[in-house]
């Protein structure tokens, strides 16, 4: 392949862009909020996103509810918030924030051997600019993903965000995350599974049914789910993974531009549509802690950008054979 394969394609009725380097072949669906419904390493045929086996695709509105006409797997955008909640002004923020009930604006860039896929988006409870750039080269495993928020108010925007990536996972699977993070605990099932501990490690001293368990190699479906979320990593800190027999889905980041990350590790304990409790991982680099805007509000732990300021982060992806 000499160029990249770039291609207009129907997912479930919903338009898309398909685009292949050669090694990796990935899946926009603009109107399902920028979606990333696939990412697929060709060399092994390994799907690496997870799709719900229940919940269709379907488009939604502001005021939908994510878990039952959302939540159908793939990459989705929390900004600038995770979990909904009301701010002190009186302003209401749904759950994963506002980006992926709204389509967003789609350009196809291409120069030399890149193509640079820009999808923008623009506040509605709170005035921004939200834009996710994908760079992808002839060739490569890798994926650049440059993201630009601009706060386009004459006040100081809070806010937090999370790449929100729901990865298929298999028994055995091995994990590695920043050696030096510690965490907190946003949430487990079933609720004493783990204490909220302020400088949790990963993986955390687990036990269940009365059997130790090990995260850093992933169980079966044991009945159990976890939410940490770190403080901020040190310098170099920066890096995460996902590792098969046949491969690996790796991050990379600039801590001092993206701080933090987050963990959601779902062992067959939930599902929001009410059906039999699924089987996934949300490995997610973050800005700002706490799931809620107003709780990272009361504890610091949000981030602010100044009026008419531009914030800027990368995060690198890659599917190593």
């Amino acid at each position: 392949m000499t160029i990249l394969d770039i291609t207009r394609v129907t997912i479930a009725g919903f338009a898309a862009i398909r685009a292949r380097s050669g090694p990796l072949s990935l899946i926009i669906v603009p109107d399902l909020g920028g979606k990333i419904c696939s990412l697929r390493d060709t060399r092994t045929n390994r799907e690496w996103l997870w799709r719900h086996p229940r919940l269709p695709y379907r488009r939604a509105s502001a005021d939908s509810d994510y878990s039952t006409s959302a939540d159908s797997g793939g990459w989705d955008e929390c900004f600038p918030t995770v979990a909904a909640c009301t701010l002190d002004n009186g302003l209401v923020l749904p759950d994963h924030g506002e980006l992926w009930s709204q389509a967003p604006t789609l350009e196809v860039l291409s120069r030399d051997n890149t193509v640079a896929f820009r999808c923008r988006w623009h506040g509605r409870a709170l005035p921004y600019s939200f834009e996710r750039t994908i760079l992808l080269t002839t060739g490569s495993s890798k994926l650049r993903f440059e993201y630009h928020l601009t706060n386009v108010a004459d006040y100081p925007l809070p806010f937090i965000w999370c790449a929100h990536p729901l990865l298929a996972i298999e028994p055995g699977m091995e994990l590695r995350l920043p050696q030096a993070a510690r965490y907190h605990v946003w949430g487990s099932m079933p609720a004493d599974l783990l204490t909220p501990d302020q400088h949790l490690c990963f993986p955390p001293a687990l036990q269940y049914n009365d059997a130790d368990i090990n995260l850093s190699h992933l169980p079966p479906a044991l009945g159990i789910a976890l939410k940490l979320w770190s403080d901020p990593l040190p310098a170099g800190q920066g890096s995460a993974g996902l590792y098969a027999a046949d491969g690996a889905l790796t991050m990379h980041w600039d801590t001092a531009l993206l701080p933090q990350l987050a963990l959601w590790l779902n062992l067959g304990a939930w599902a929001g549509d009410g059906g039999p409790p699924l089987y996934n991982l949300g490995l997610e680099p973050c800005i700002g802690a706490q799931d809620s805007l107003a709780e990272a509000l009361v504890h610091n732990a949000a981030a602010y950008l100044a009026p008419g300021a531009t914030r800027r982060w990368w995060l690198d992806v890659e599917l190593e054979a």
